[in-house]
């Protein structure tokens, strides 16, 4: 994936202005903002109440519809079975690609294989997940986002909202035009797709900007970090995530190759972390089984009474010195003989 400028611009126009303007049909044209957080408060008092009413009128809750699904085998032995075998050859995959950094050709045949393997997980889960969506919970998550919706939507001045109020929207006859209302604003509410946020975190247009924020303090998008949209939160993660890699040490940084593709670098770095945490634990048990350093287990030490592990070294005594010591003792005891 690669962005014109124009492309980018526009993207990150969206991303600054935590809005969007939708045509809905031909002539009705909305603006969906981003709900404060006295909205989202209210929201989830209309979930709770969705939910109450729900599991009132017989609708299961998620542990509840779980444990039915379990019972009746929906969900069979061979299929976890399956699920586990499939899981074990993805990650096998995922290493492989980790460790596939140079020929395109190889990447491009191993992550066929990811999306196949997550394809055939996903056909598997499906029987269950879709018999999830039957509980309590997913009714009140409609009911909610519903809400969020009519409180989140306005006309094309930006100012009245299309539907002055919730009972305002729940009696709204035209069913079809609110779906298409609804469906827009669910696009917009949970964001740009990750691909696309993880492109701009790596576009120096962008980067200019979040570097020079991190560097003055200037805020990024005009508003306190407790104000941001899920698109914000998401372009500072990956953002953060990048910066790092860019400062890692050479011999540890990806090539740029494995950076700009997002299936690549996901897999080096989770082998990346994986190997580091192992080299770790071996350091840590292997200090702990070492007790007390000698001061003759390396070939020239020098630690003075101030150092902070003059009490902690024990020293080893000189054969020379010993002997020596030995002699003295022994012409001590024989006079006193």
């Amino acid at each position: 994936m690669s962005f014109t400028y124009e492309e980018t611009d526009a993207y990150l126009i969206k991303v600054f202005s935590g809005c969007d303007y939708v045509y809905v049909d031909d002539d009705t044209l909305v603006v969906f903002k981003f709900p404060s957080f006295e909205i989202k408060q209210r929201a989830r008092v209309v979930y709770q109440k969705s939910f109450s009413s729900a599991v009132s009128q017989g609708m299961l809750p998620v542990a509840e519809l779980e444990a039915l699904v379990e019972k009746r085998n929906i969900i069979t032995v061979a299929d976890k079975f399956n699920v586990k075998k499939l899981q074990d050859q993805l990650e096998a995959q995922e290493i492989l690609l980790a460790k596939t950094t140079r020929v395109k050709a190889n990447q491009d045949r191993i992550k066929s294989t990811i999306r196949r393997l997550k394809h055939e997980v996903r056909e598997i889960e499906i029987k269950k997940s879709s018999k999830m969506m039957l509980s309590a919970e997913t009714k009140a998550e409609e009911d909610k986002t519903l809400f969020l919706c009519t409180r989140c939507t306005y006309r094309e001045d930006g100012e009245t909202l299309f539907w002055p109020t919730y009972p305002d929207a729940l009696k709204e006859t035209r069913l079809e035009f609110k779906d298409k209302i609804l469906l827009s604003f669910i696009r917009f509410y949970s964001g740009l797709p990750v691909s696309i946020i993880r492109e701009l975190a790596r576009i120096s247009l962008w980067r200019i900007r979040y570097i020079n924020s991190m560097k003055t303090s200037d805020p990024l998008f005009g508003v306190p970090t407790s104000e941001y949209t899920s698109d914000q939160l998401n372009l500072v993660y990956w953002s953060n995530y990048y910066q790092n890699i860019y400062e890692m040490m050479p011999e540890d940084r990806p090539s740029d190759l494995v950076i700009a593709d997002d299936d690549a670098l996901d897999a080096y770095m989770k082998t990346f972390y994986e190997e580091r945490n192992r080299k770790d634990s071996r350091r840590k048990h292997n200090s702990s089984r070492s007790g007390k350093l000698s001061a003759f287990d390396s070939e020239e030490v020098i630690v003075t009474r101030s150092h902070e592990l003059y009490e902690d070294i024990s020293y080893d005594k000189p054969r020379e010195s010993q002997k020596i010591k030995d002699r003295v003792d022994l012409k001590k005891r024989t006079r006193r003989g």
